[in-house]
Order: structure tokens, then sequence, then C-alpha cells
């Protein structure tokens, strides 16, 4: 997968903070390899150490303002139960008292993301994740983590917002159906509320695949939800892949098919493309070059998502 991040090099780590995780591995570090994946511009890093063990160590200086994902990130992954198909935890620093840094140290995953395109083996892989996600993580092993619907509700409205200055660029479709996008893009809230803990963010960089099996990392947005909520996120980015909206849906069916109402379907899509369409017109956040390109390509994809759903021209 191309790089998306751009991200210190290990020896770019400020000494005192080397020497502290390899204090903490029990080994020195032999080699390192940054990992340019996700969008985040901390230390993310796959370290073979001098004893020939392996890990994974990402981090950021406590005073970035992202720190606070860091350190979710962190309490999030550390509650997954043994069941639940995410990484394992070897240790994290979230105090900020002994290196400035907030780190975490996970088991290193080598075979690469998953290939979400059409007759790809790792599509029926992610399937089996999703849910084994559901299975083991409801109820929510974080119960006081709040609802999904009050977390993201708030600004997930991005085509109302459009539509009080509508850009001179907006794609035609949209502007032919922004009000009525508009108008759905709330109604997947109420239906959204349930026990399950969600990830929140699933993205095939979100994803590494071990053994034949996808693993689930990057948990840093503390949430839960009703258990279809991480699978329909999840359309859009097989749209991208190469899959049309009906195959897509397809694929996650058995998890899609747990919605009641097939309209909180299309709100949901609606919600994270308006998101989506108004989030890519930002200026990119600093280091975070390729973010808004992101975004206006899951646009376009959730744009294809809702159309073939509501069958607007």
């Amino acid at each position: 997968m191309t790089a998306t991040a751009v991200r210190p090099e290990w020896g770019a780590v400020p000494d005192q903070v080397r020497a502290y995780i390899e204090s903490r591995l029990g080994a020195a570090v032999a080699e390192a390899q940054t990992c340019g994946g996700g969008f985040t511009p901390g230390l993310a890093a796959r370290l073979l150490l001098a004893d020939g063990n392996r890990v994974f160590v990402k981090g950021i200086p406590d005073e970035h303002p992202m720190a606070s994902v860091y350190r979710e990130e962190a309490r999030i992954t550390a509650a997954l139960p043994e069941s639940a198909p995410g990484p394992r935890v070897f240790w994290t620093e979230t105090s900020g008292q002994e290196a400035g840094w907030s780190l975490l140290c996970l088991e290193d995953l080598p075979d690469g993301n998953p290939d979400l395109s059409p007759g790809s083996s790792d599509v029926r892989a992610v399937v089996d994740t999703l849910l084994l996600l559901r299975e083991s993580l409801t109820p929510s092993p974080i119960p006081e983590a709040p609802q999904m619907a009050d977390v993201h509700g708030s600004y997930l409205c991005g085509w109302a917002e459009l539509a009080e200055s509508v850009p001179a660029d907006l794609d035609p479709w949209a502007r032919r159906n922004l009000e009525h996008l508009a108008g759905i893009e709330k109604g997947w809230l109420d239906a959204a509320r349930g026990s399950t803990l969600t990830h929140g963010d699933l993205r095939p960089d979100n994803m590494v695949m071990s053994g034949g099996k996808a693993v689930v990392i990057d948990w840093s947005y503390l949430s839960q939800a009703a258990d279809w909520c991480d699978a329909a996120s999840l359309v859009p980015h097989l749209i991208l892949a190469g899959h049309d909206p009906a195959s897509a849906e397809q694929v996650l069916a058995p998890l899609l098919g747990l919605v009641p109402d097939p309209d909180v379907v299309t709100a949901f899509a609606a919600a994270f493309g308006g998101f989506w369409e108004r989030s890519s017109r930002n200026p990119a956040p600093p280091n975070v070059p390729h973010l808004r390109g992101y975004q206006a390509r899951a646009a376009e994809a959730a744009r294809r998502w809702i159309a073939h759903r509501t069958g607007w021209v």
C-alpha cells in the first residue's frame, strides 16, 4: 500500500525516547522499518531487536495535539478480549513521566494490509473478522464507552453545512440532490445505538493480515454502537477497491442484514459521505498531506453507494 503518512524515522526519534523504548524491550534495536499507512504523523515502526524478537512500536510526543488519540488507542487495545481479532499488547506508556511520549508496543504483524479487490481471498477473511468483532465485543468490554451516535453525530452532517454555502465545484449529482442528502443524513442516529464496542474507522490500512486472518489495528476512537455499524462503514472502501455498490453490499450482507430498516443504512451512507465531502475541502493538517485526497475519494465512493440505494439521478 502506498505511503499516506509522513512519519519520523527511528533514527530521528529523540535519543532519550529511543533509550526508553529499548529499556522496555530489554534489547537494542537492530533494524527499524517505518510504516507509512494511516494519516497520523507519529512514530510507527516495525523493530527487529538484537535478540531476534520483533515488535511494532508507535508513539508521539505528549505535547502533540494528537497525543490523546494515542493514549486512547493504548487504553482500548489493552481492553480487547483475547477472542477479539486485535493485536497483542506488550506494553504501553501513557503517563508522560518517563519518555515524554505516549507509546504503544504491539506484536509485529508482517503480512501487510488486506486486498479488498473483487476475487481476493482477503475479502472473506475481513468478513470473518467483522463477524468475530461482533461476537467478541458484544457487550462492550468497556461498558462506559459512549454511544457512537453521541460521539460522531454532531459532525456527521456535512451535506447540511455544504447546503448553506454550496461550493462551485460540488459534484453535479450531489448538487442536484443536496436538499435530499441533508434531509436524510441524521436518520441513522437512533438505530445505531447499541452495546457493541466499535472501531469507528475501519479501512484497509487499519487492518493487517496475519496467517490468513485479518487483524484490526488502530483502535483510536472509543464508542459502542449497533453491531452493524463497523460493517456499514467499510462499504465505501470496498467500492474504492473495485466493487460496484451492489456487490459491496452483498459481501457484507451477513452484517448489513442485521439492520431492520434499509433507510437507516442509506442515512448512514449519507452521513459519512457528507462528512468526507465537507472535510476534503479543509486545509491539510500539519504533516498529514494525503488525508484530504483520501476523503475526496471516499466521498466519491459514498456518492455512488447512496445513488445505488436511492435511485436518485
